[in-house]
């Protein structure tokens, strides 16, 4: 069998593809390991593909979401269609403003993981321009490659000037040498709600990393699933500046204007154990100048982590962390 958007070979067993993560799920689907037939397949293959015309008949979205403060990297915003045709009559929202400057507030972990699995909770909140936040989890492995998972919130189009509306699930993964998958927004819309309790994991299985989203009290789902390369460990960093590509959670945000202070508070919560010690870092710049910072600070040393909640500001932002929560906000 093959995907019906990137033609990759799949498994009969596939429930999404490992390419382009479109998900193959249906009804009654064989999951015993035996080949379906040749009418069955061809007869969900027309299924998916007029699913998929229908949701995304103005475009499939690859969305920015991007690597901490590394100046060398490319922004990799391209809009995609199955047909083009499908995107001569674009009905995504658009907007006065551009949306070039690339809000980031991180809490950057100094230990290592085999798994890492976070709650968020959905806040739908937007700039004057009506553009949105991605809440997002991120693994190193430790063969180099960096994986994201997250929620995003009326996330950029590729030409800065318009974006997809309501709640999706994002992903992405960077290669050692910078270049990446074709990212995705899954299933559009994703049944997620204001207030929702969206759980973000990354894992090893079977020499892949798993990246998962999935809403508790929808049921929304999406996992996805892209070679480890060996990995077995996402490793923390010792300092911010060596590495461009941390494990951690970042709460990110494209604004037409810099210094933009009109974050909601949004608070992410560990599950399984604590964490011991972490950086945090409020930064904003314009990819992909390298010499666009428009301001970046970091803390001094990684901040102990009690029970007991530490607050770390700075340029009009604020941040709240402690063992097993991250708040990003409010301004």
């Amino acid at each position: 069998m093959k995907c019906p958007v990137c033609d990759g070979e799949l498994q009969a067993s596939s429930s999404f593809c490992p390419y382009c993560g479109t998900r193959l799920d249906w009804t009654g689907s064989n999951r015993t390991g035996s080949p379906p037939s040749k009418h069955v397949g061809i007869a969900i293959g027309l299924i998916v593909l007029l699913v998929a015309g229908s949701l995304f008949a103005a475009g499939i979205l690859v969305p920015a979401v991007t690597r901490l403060y590394d100046d060398t990297r490319n922004v990799l915003r391209n809009l995609t269609c199955l047909d083009p045709a499908l995107c001569t009559n674009s009905t995504f929202p658009t907007t006065a403003g551009k949306a070039t400057y690339d809000q980031q507030v991180s809490m950057i972990f100094t230990q290592n993981f085999q798994a890492l699995d976070y709650n968020v909770t959905a806040v739908a909140q937007t700039d004057s321009s009506g553009y949105g936040p991605a809440y997002l989890l991120n693994g190193l492995s430790d063969t180099g490659y960096w994986y994201q998972v997250g929620l995003a919130y009326n996330w950029p189009l590729a030409s800065g000037s318009g974006y997809d509306s309501g709640f999706h699930f994002i992903w992405e993964v960077f290669a050692p040498n910078g270049t990446t998958n074709n990212p995705v927004l899954s299933r559009v819309p994703d049944n997620v709600n204001q207030g929702d309790t969206v759980q973000l994991s990354l894992s090893f299985l079977g020499g892949n990393v798993v990246m998962s989203a999935s809403d508790y009290n929808t049921g929304a789902n999406s996992s996805h699933s892209f070679t480890a390369a060996q990995g077995t460990t996402f490793v923390g960093s010792s300092s911010t500046s060596n590495t461009r590509t941390p494990t951690s959670l970042m709460t990110e945000w494209y604004h037409p204007s810099p210094s933009e202070t009109s974050m909601k508070q949004v608070t992410y919560s560990r599950i399984g154990s604590t964490i011991q010690s972490a950086w945090i870092c409020i930064g904003e710049y314009v990819p992909p100048n390298p010499n666009s910072l428009v301001y970046a600070q970091c803390t001094s040393t990684p901040l102990i982590l009690t029970s007991q909640s530490q607050q770390y500001s700075y340029h009009g932002l604020n941040t709240y962390v402690n063992n097993y929560q991250f708040q990003t906000g409010p301004s």
